[in-house]
């Protein structure tokens, strides 16, 4: 897309989106910190990228609270990518074979040990899982919501309430008729950036902001089927620290592997947020201590975070 977007009616997106997807890692609760951020600068961004969305949570919400004009979703798990790719263009699909599912611990097994051809049973294979998974989690050790057995009292449906579920995927369809949410590319992070210009070569770099992120850094291999090794962190921090042209917001389990990462350099600022949320692999609330690493030049005074070095 080699011209300018559309401009948006702010009327139009006033309302909130709420993922249909549980996600290992989902910030709904940091989300508020990011739109803060965004909202004190200028020039307000034309256009958000998320290249590691997993559930996303924070796309949905600076579309749907109008934070942000566009946005481009992308993930290299092919299962999510199909499920947001679906979800957006394809959503009468998907709520009618969503309606059809039979949610039983049987269906689980086969639905986990599929190995779906086509975009649309990708997606039906994600939202089933997700929602019908302990967490949420679509690979690795994770077992069905209440067990083999069913004898908890969440059983396996508990999850996968189809009117709720009904709303909150046509939501994402209505960001996606409406002109907010442009696109889904399945993907890894290298080539959503290397996209952007391809794609939006009309925007100055200044109208795009990018959101980014990535695995965890010590629970990854148990929660995602592509988390990142060492290696691949490093060389994340490297590109946002020298290559990005554009601004760019990025979120990270508070680990001394991350700070070390991001210590030193003068092109950005570390924000540490904490907030309570319920850990994948727990039923239990708990504190969570995050990092928000941003290039982002203005920094508002706020109770939400806490300005490392400062």
């Amino acid at each position: 897309m080699d011209k300018p977007l559309p401009l948006a009616d702010d009327q139009l997106f006033r309302h909130s989106v709420i993922s249909p997807l549980r996600y290992p890692g989902a910030k709904r609760q940091l989300v508020p910190v990011i739109e803060e951020l965004i909202a004190a600068n200028i020039p307000p961004p034309r256009l958000l990228v998320e290249p590691f969305c997993g559930g996303a949570t924070a796309t949905l919400r600076l579309l749907g609270s109008g934070a942000v004009e566009h946005g481009v979703l992308a993930d290299v798990d092919p299962l999510v990518a199909s499920f947001w790719k679906t979800a957006a263009f394809d959503a009468r699909w998907l709520i009618d074979a969503m309606r059809e599912l039979s949610i039983t611990v049987e269906e689980w097994d086969r639905w986990r040990a599929a190995a779906p051809r086509t975009r649309r049973d990708r997606a039906l294979k994600c939202l089933f899982l997700n929602r019908t998974t302990f967490s949420g989690i679509l690979h690795g050790r994770a077992g069905p919501i209440g067990g083999r057995t069913q004898a908890s009292a969440y059983k396996i449906d508990c999850r996968f309430g189809i009117e709720g579920l009904t709303r909150r995927i046509n939501g994402v369809a209505d960001l996606a008729a409406t002109g907010r949410l442009l696109d889904v590319w399945q993907c890894d992070w290298r080539s959503a950036l290397a996209r952007i210009p391809k794609k939006f070569g009309a925007l100055d770099d200044s109208e795009v902001v990018v959101y980014l992120d990535p695995p965890y850094v010590e629970k990854a291999p148990w929660l995602y089927e592509w988390s990142f090794e060492s290696t691949e962190h490093a060389k994340l921090a490297a590109t946002l620290r020298s290559d990005l042209p554009y601004r760019w917001l990025l979120s990270y389990d508070d680990t001394p592997t991350v700070r070390k990462l991001y210590d030193g350099a003068d092109n950005h600022t570390t924000l540490h947020v904490s907030y309570r949320y319920t850990a994948a692999g727990s039923e239990k609330r708990t504190v969570k201590d995050e990092l928000l690493v941003t290039n982002l030049t203005f920094i508002p005074k706020s109770d939400r975070y806490r300005v490392l070095g400062s």
